[in-house]
């Protein structure tokens, strides 16, 4: 027989889901004429579908694994599943009759928690009808070849430090023990990449901040650089291989083409739906956003050539002065 301890935690367990898998055990069932109620609670209710649906979701969608606990589960141990799912029931109702749904926190993550899974079940929906076959996506490779380029690139490890003197004495001990890797470990404050030898991968133009890009951009194969100062410290840095730009062929952007074929899809139902829906935005309320103002934009100064210049006070400018010289011409 099935431990009812073993269900109880299975059972448990499925409260703790936020998002339930698509149940096979409940396609089955909305093949039946109608559902039966299982539990109910004050208002609410639990149907045989949603509990199979909840018990498919403790096994982690393992519908095998739900046959197995159906079938060695007693009367009995169905009901203690039955009155445990109850319990909880319970405290959702008290908090509802509590006003706890009305509650502005708790209200939100509801609100929330419901956005996602429309989301969620909508996307899951709308992508059944999306033409992703082989000619659909080559189709779209072809019209956007120049989406799927390999740019020009340094394989590049680092060492960052906080001061200039703490990247010269990465440098030093780099000479005196000839591993970047294990001086990486040891010298840099960026965890991430530290933790794999300073090793930054691929880095392309414009990935990383100046000066460092310019100075990755000159430097020579696999020769230590001098110490490089950035907003974010002090950098040591080794340039290990670089890759000239490239065309991808279809069969090296697969994948990216099929990620931006499903991007194009939903961008147009997105479009369709602003334009059904429409959007507003109430840029005022953002303006001053938990009291704190926005940002100013950082918008270009438009420097004047000084034949342009704006003229100084008491001054006339050419224009103003033309008719008192036509005046003096006719005098």
């Amino acid at each position: 027989m099935f431990g009812k301890k073993k269900i109880a935690a299975a059972v448990m367990a499925a409260f703790c889901v936020t998002a339930f898998a698509a149940s096979g055990f409940a396609e089955e069932q909305s093949e039946t004429p109608e559902a039966k109620t299982v539990v109910t609670v004050g208002n609410e209710t639990l149907s045989d579908r949603e509990m199979l649906q909840l018990l498919q979701s403790s096994a982690n969608g393992n519908i095998m694994m739900v046959g197995l606990m159906l079938t060695q589960s007693t009367l009995a141990d169905r009901t203690e599943m039955a009155n445990q799912m109850a319990d909880t029931m319970l405290f959702a109702e008290g908090a509802r009759l509590d006003g706890l749904t009305e509650r502005e926190d708790i209200a939100f993550k509801l609100k929330w928690q419901r956005i996602q899974l429309l989301v969620e079940a909508y996307i899951n929906e709308r992508s059944q009808k999306w033409d992703m076959s082989e000619k659909a996506m080559k189709d779209y490779y072809n019209s956007h070849k120049d989406e799927f380029v390999q740019a020009e690139g340094a394989h590049v490890r680092h060492i960052l430090t906080n001061t200039e003197s703490g990247a010269t004495d990465a440098i030093l001990d780099i000479y005196k023990n000839k591993d970047f890797v294990k001086t990486a470990a040891k010298f840099s404050r960026d965890t991430t990449t530290a933790a794999r030898g300073g090793d930054l991968g691929w880095v392309e133009k414009g990935m990383m901040p100046e000066p460092l890009a310019s100075e990755i951009e000159k430097a020579q194969l696999k020769s230590l650089s001098a110490p490089v100062k950035t907003d974010l410290g002090w950098h040591v840095f080794e340039v290990l291989e670089r890759r000239p730009a490239k065309q991808l062929t279809f069969d090296e952007a697969r994948n990216e083409v099929a990620q931006r074929l499903q991007m194009y899809y939903i961008d147009e139902d997105l479009k369709a739906l602003r334009e059904k829906l429409g959007v507003q935005v109430n840029e005022e309320a953002l303006e001053n956003l938990a009291g704190i103002p926005a940002a100013p934009s950082e918008e270009p100064k438009l420097e004047l050539p000084e034949e342009n210049a704006a003229p100084a006070s008491g001054d006339v400018t050419p224009q103003e002065n033309e008719p008192a010289q036509q005046d003096a011409a006719k005098k």
